[in-house]
This record gives C-alpha cells, structure tokens and sequence, in this order.
C-alpha cells in the first residue's frame, strides 16, 4: 500500500471507537475555542473585502458567513470563515511545531454541515482526523516553515482529510480528493514578516480548496494518485527530507492533536512566554512607567527572534496589528504596561500610543541558540532593569496554555465572552454558558450546525 492509499483509507474508515478520549476531549476544546476566534474575527481587516466579493460573485445561499448573517455558496463560506478565525491571531496552535491545526479545518467543516447532514459526533471525528493529520505532516516535515518560509503548504491535505471525513466520501473518493488538493496547496511566511492581510486569507483558501476538492472528487473527478511521493509528488518536490515514520507510524490508534495549545493572548504564540513573565512582572510591581525602566533584555532562540524579535526597528513600529501581533519589543511593552495581552492590545490607536512606544525603545532582543528546547518556542529569558539599579529575572519554556500548562475551563468561558464583545455581538451569558455545555455534550448533538446557530 502506498502512502496516499494508506492516508485515504485511514480517513474513509477511522470509526469514533479508534479515537482515543484524550484526543476527543481537545476536539471539543477546539471547537470552543475555534468559535470565539471566527466570532472575533469578523470585523478584522480585510474581512468586508472578502464579503464585498462574495456578494458580487452571488452563489446558492447554502452555508453561513459567521457573525453576518448572511450566506453564500459553502466554498466561498469556507473561504472567508477561514480567514475570520485565523485572523486576530486567537486560534490554536502546536509549540512543538509551527502549526495551526484547527483554523484550516474548523471552518470548512462547519460549511459542510450546512450542505450534508453532520452530527455532533461527526463533527469531533473529523475534526479528531484533520488535526492529527495536519500535526503528522509537520513532524514529517525535517525543516519547518519558520525556517524555510513555506508556510504549511501541506495544511491542504489535513483540512481535505477532514472534509472527506465529514461527508463519508469513500476510500477512492478520498484519494482522488486529497490528490486534487495538491492543486490548492500554497502558503508563504513572508506574510507575517510584512505584517499583512493574506496570512488570514491562505487559511480561508484552504477552507475553500479542501471543499472543492472532495465536492470535485464525489462527482468523479480525479487527482493524481502519488500525490505526496511519486516523481513529482508534494513531498517529492517540496519537501525531500522529509521522513514517513511520523506521519504513517500508528496511523489511526495515536492521534497527535494532544500537542494542540490554546491561545491566551492575541499575538503570536512564540510571544506568549514573553507575555506571561511580563504579566508577573506587572502583577508584583504594578505599573512600571517607561521612565522607571532603564532596559529590558529578552534572550530567544534562533527561530523565534527571526519570527517575533527583528528586524528591530519594523518590530518597534509595527504599522499593522499584524505587524504588532509578531513583535516581541511591543507585545512585552503594553503587557508591562497594562498586565494584559488581549484584543485591544493592538488595535490601530494603540499602535501609536507614546507610552507603549517609548518603552518598546528600551526593549532589546537577542537569539541564543541556548534557548532552543524541544518545542518551537524554546525558553524566553527576560531581564528588567530600573533606573534605581534594580533587576527583575524570570524565565519560561512552558507559556500557559500549552498541555503541560493549559487554560482552565473558566478562562476559555471568558475568552469566548470577550471574543463576542470584540465582535460587537450580543449574546446573552446563559447562552455562552449553555453553548459550552452543548460542545462538552457534543456527541448527543443530532445537528453540528444547529449547535452553532447563536453565532452566524
């Protein structure tokens, strides 16, 4: 059996009785947590665009666009709900790796739900499916993307394996699908480097080509069989220092999404440590006014200073929330100053707030191969020197919300409230507390998509 092969008929026949508990228990977590960054989302940069488009390009009105109460076409509804959770930088990731698990796939999932029947159960095992196989791919994957710059290229596929998954397409079916996808496969990191808008959108065109894939492939159209390892296959020609054993070893009895952590803070997961010890700093010394302070040293590793710490000067003056969400030198500056990291945070008026900017100019980043661990994020050093001579030195290699420190049920509740309010939605508090009672229940759900109809 061939990769591919083993790949569709894992994804054609993995039954809910495979998927360990653990695994199920972060799928649920995900989807709460998914729903307060898509809600978040909506009024991000670049989303009117995106909806400006689909209501140009009409469409059968069969998924809902989250947060507008419109809809479209299920493609384009995944396409822009994609790019809605990814957007403010809210939505779960791995530290070991560079990954993104839930974003590529929550969204066009929900929009197949709209179009086929989906049970709550449904919804889990694909969604269990999705992040497994998007985790797999990055540890098979020798060099990461933030040290290549191909940003997860291979994010088509897991999102693809999920939407098979949802619809009960067959092995072959599934196989075709998955080779179609390759076709939609793109995604660069210089996005993030420059601060931009298309980072949400690869997301939302992830959503977009997985659905069109499979809708493709039940309809008979086929894709190329060796997609992953023939002559010009994706890891062939994209990635050949790749390594099998992650992604095929005990391929349906262990499911990896037990590495997914969930995102306190609304920046970057390689600043959150950061963001923690600055949060201590700030909850033992109170307010610690820029003139108070002589210096800040923060030591990284190599892979996190080339993604969040330079170059200085673009990471003092972030001109885009984007742009604030990866730097260090701001991130560490307001957190200091306000002991908080939310989604106000870098908002467009904050960008330019005196106080934030002036300590930023006193905050210094250096990488230290030292630092590098056995996750992504490695250990962040920081050193906080006032103007009295005193200095203040904490270290963190665990931020909070990862597996060995995760949030607790309460502060995901909260993050929820405070996603719906960035939205400028109205949502009752019994609704909220009973939406997140429904997603622990979600296996008795008869109706993945009326479980979500608070939201759209």
């Amino acid at each position: 059996m061939t990769p591919e092969q083993a790949i569709a008929r894992h994804v054609a026949t993995c039954s809910e009785q495979q998927i360990p508990e653990p695994a199920i228990a972060v799928a649920k977590r995900s989807i709460a947590d998914g729903i307060a960054a898509l809600i978040a989302g909506r009024n991000a940069d670049g989303i009117d665009a995106m909806l400006s488009l689909a209501e140009r390009w009409g469409g059968n009105p069969e998924a809902h666009i989250y947060g507008t109460g419109r809809r479209t076409s299920a493609p384009v509804a995944a396409w822009i709900n994609g790019a809605q959770m990814r957007a403010l930088e809210l939505d779960d990731c791995t530290d070991t790796l560079p990954l993104h698990p839930t974003a590529a796939v929550l969204p066009v999932l929900l929009a197949s739900g709209d179009i086929a029947p989906l049970s709550g159960r449904d919804l889990v095992r694909a969604l269990v499916i999705a992040q497994d196989l998007k985790i797999r791919f990055g540890l098979s994957i020798t060099r990461n993307a933030m040290q290549t710059g191909r940003n997860n290229v291979f994010r088509i596929f897991a999102a693809t394996a999920g939407v098979a998954a949802a619809l009960r397409l067959d092995e072959e079916q599934t196989l075709h699908a998955l080779g179609i996808s390759a076709s939609y496969g793109a995604g660069d990191a210089q996005c993030v480097l420059d601060g931009s808008m298309a980072l949400r959108v690869q997301f939302g065109n992830t959503g977009h080509g997985a659905l069109s894939s499979c809708l493709l492939a039940k309809l008979g159209v086929t894709g190329p069989r060796e997609f992953l390892v023939g002559r010009y296959g994706y890891l062939t020609a994209f990635e050949p220092e790749h390594d099998l054993s992650p992604l095929l070893t005990e391929l349906g009895t262990r499911f990896e999404g037990t590495r997914i952590a969930v995102k306190p803070y609304a920046a970057c997961r390689c600043t959150h440590a950061a963001i923690d010890i600055a949060r201590i700093v700030h909850a033992r010394y109170g307010i610690l006014d820029s003139e108070k302070i002589e210096r800040v040293d923060l030591t990284v590793s190599p892979e996190v200073y080339h993604l969040v710490g330079c170059p200085r000067e673009a990471k003092l003056r972030p001109q885009t929330s984007v742009a604030a969400q990866f730097s260090l030198h701001f991130m560490v500056a307001t957190t200091l100053l306000t002991g908080r990291a939310g989604l106000g945070a870098t908002a467009h008026d904050c960008l330019t707030d005196r106080r934030t900017l002036a300590l930023a100019d006193r905050i210094h980043v250096a990488s230290d191969a030292r630092n590098r661990t056995g996750e992504v994020v490695g250990r962040t050093d920081l050193a906080v020197h006032t103007v009295s001579g005193e200095t203040i030195k904490l270290s963190s290699e665990r931020p909070l919300g990862g597996p060995s420190n995760p949030i607790p049920n309460d502060m995901l509740r909260i993050k929820l409230e405070d996603c719906a309010a960035h939205a400028r939605r109205t949502i009752r508090s019994e609704t909220l507390d009973r939406f997140m009672e429904r997603v622990e229940n979600i296996q008795d759900e008869p109706s993945a998509s009326a479980l979500f109809e608070d939201f759209v």
